[in-house]
């Protein structure tokens, strides 16, 4: 016994020398304690890091299934809620002693039918226990009543205090592992820090031989294209401007390989993007602290050592080349925007409204749609076209639309994702007032994401022509009650009418709208009935009810709201 011993140590000890993996290693002690055992399997279980709870790690002779069944039944706690799911391996760690069950019937719980279906009779638990540590147990199972001798125990149990002792030189020379691994890091870093600090030397003295020839651009005052053109030569490279805003070409100079514009983060700094076979670096331009521009920059080879510092020390020079020619489109806009407002408005006289457009290159005899937008964007930009008045009035954006043809702008305008209202198509400067005042009426009066003017029926005819005196008597006759009902009673009865003639009078489809159930819906119609003395299960009153539900709500749109 005592050879077989040595030579089960000396197998564990070349198989820790020769770094065998951990789960290796533990298959190979319960093989062997099987053997020196004469178990017929064996498993090594370990705490987990809380310490609180074994597991599986390594097995022999085990089933698939019975390895499961411990890992899955119920959690093998050191210090379980009751004796009815206490075990044997548990019982050796929590009392540091080894244990021997004779009977595999004397288990409790889930564990009994487990080892039954494995065919286990007796078992065997052993600490693993090398001075204040115990890191787990060791498991012989013995499929017949077996008894353990003295020398077998005893054998297990030294086999334990081996694998204890060799699971914490495992931990050592993990540590030891992790040391070198850390240490070779260090050193990599720091050779790199060390060629990086070459590297930048390196960079900033190229550049700053560069700020002569920017000195000297900005002496003979080189324009956009100048500045650009002596990027792409300084680099070798081909330059582009792209606008932040809708990402078209604003400029473009120098040789170099053609550049793919793509999506990217804007960065204080110029940063590399890789694009297929190309060298490329982008910086985005701010002015006034707004980004405005994004400069790239691409070549087919050679290193960057000398890009980035140019290209930072170029942008200002851009930036500033960007902002003259900017200076001049806003005079221009603002002159734009000022006619948008005063035609909208009806401020200034007819003469002098075309003669400014005139002289901004817009034709007023032209037909012109009246377009509500919650806001101007890119997209929205796109859907309207070009040669677009777009003014701001009240806190609403007024875009005026030269000769669009009506329903391919709404379905630019929905294409573009933000709200819009698309009115009146006018011919002249005298029309605008009103078609701004039924368009701005038509914004509080529906929630939708885009609406044609047209679109809206009736209501659209209330808009132009405001509510007579019999609809809105008609209005107050029938819902009159109803809004006081719910005023004195905290009721929704106007709410509910609306919620069902928006649902084509279905009842369920009410119901979901207003979150409440359909016998509440069909309760409340019946209090409209006995308040109004109309029937909605009549078309006559439905129609009454439908067209006193629109005055009301043409009535409530006479004075706008601001368009959130």
């Amino acid at each position: 016994m005592r050879t077989e011993w040595l030579h089960a140590a000396a197998d564990v000890l070349r198989a820790l020398n020769a770094d065998e993996s951990p789960a290796a290693l533990l298959r190979r002690v319960a093989r062997h304690t099987c053997a020196l055992t004469g178990a017929d399997s064996c498993a090594v279980m370990l705490l987990d890091a809380a310490g609180s709870r074994l597991a599986v790690r390594a097995s022999h002779g085990l089933t698939e299934s019975y390895r499961h069944d411990l890992d899955t039944l119920r959690p093998l706690l050191v210090h379980p809620t009751g004796a009815a799911f206490d075990v044997p391996a548990a019982q050796a760690v929590r009392e540091r002693r080894t244990v021997v069950l004779a009977d595999a019937a004397g288990l409790g719980g889930p564990w009994r039918e487990a080892a039954g279906r494995e065919g286990i009779r007796t078992i065997l638990a052993v600490p693993l226990e090398t001075g204040e540590e115990c890191p787990g147990v060791l498991v012989g199972y013995s499929r017949e009543a077996h008894r353990f001798a003295a020398a077998e125990i005893a054998l297990a149990e030294l086999m334990a205090e081996y694998v204890a002792t060799v699971l914490r030189a495992s931990r050592v020379k993990d540590v030891q592992r992790a040391t070198i691994v850390e240490l070779e890091k260090t050193n990599a870093e720091l050779i790199r820090a060390v060629a990086s600090l070459h590297h930048e030397r390196a960079q900033r003295e190229w550049a700053e031989a560069q700020d002569r020839r920017l000195v000297g651009l900005l002496l003979a005052d080189a324009g956009l294209d100048g500045v650009l053109g002596a990027l792409g030569e300084a680099l070798a490279a081909r330059v582009v401007l792209e606008s932040v805003d809708d990402g078209s070409v604003l400029a473009e100079a120098g040789e170099g390989p053609p550049v793919e514009l793509v999506a990217v983060a804007d960065e204080g700094s110029a940063v590399r993007v890789d694009l297929p076979g190309v060298q490329a670096w982008v910086l985005t331009l701010s002015v006034a602290r707004e980004p405005v521009a994004r400069l790239w920059v691409a070549r087919e080879g050679g290193t960057d050592t000398d890009v980035r510092p140019v290209i930072e020390r170029f942008a200002p020079l851009v930036a500033l080349e960007l902002h003259k020619r900017g200076h001049a489109a806003d005079t221009a806009l603002r002159l734009t925007r000022d006619l948008a407002v005063d035609l909208v408005t009806g401020a200034g006289r007819d003469v002098d409204l075309r003669d400014r457009a005139r002289a901004l290159g817009h034709d007023l005899t032209r037909p012109h749609t009246v377009v509500l937008l919650d806001k101007v964007t890119a997209a929205t930009r796109r859907a309207l076209g070009g040669g677009v008045l777009v003014g701001e009035d009240s806190g609403s954006v007024v875009a005026l639309v030269p000769d669009s043809e009506r329903s391919a702008l709404v379905t630019a305008l929905t294409g573009a994702g933000e709200r819009a209202v698309v009115g009146r198509t006018v011919t002249d400067t005298g029309e605008f007032p009103v078609a701004w005042r039924i368009v701005r009426t038509a914004a509080a009066l529906t929630d939708a994401r885009v609406v044609d003017l047209e679109e809206l029926g009736v209501a659209t005819l209330l808009l132009e022509t405001g509510t007579p005196d019999g609809l809105r008597r008609l209005a107050d006759r029938l819902l009159g009650p109803l809004e006081r009902h719910d005023a004195q009673r905290s009721t929704e009865l106007v709410a509910t009418v609306r919620a069902w003639l928006d649902a084509g009078g279905s009842t369920g489809a009410a119901a979901r709208a207003l979150h409440v159930h359909p016998h509440t819906v069909g309760y409340r119609l019946r209090r409209v009935a006995e308040l109004t003395g109309l029937d909605p299960q009549r078309a006559d009153d439905v129609f009454e009810l439908r067209a006193a539900v629109m005055v009301r709500a043409v009535q409530g749109a006479e004075a706008p709201r601001e368009w959130q």
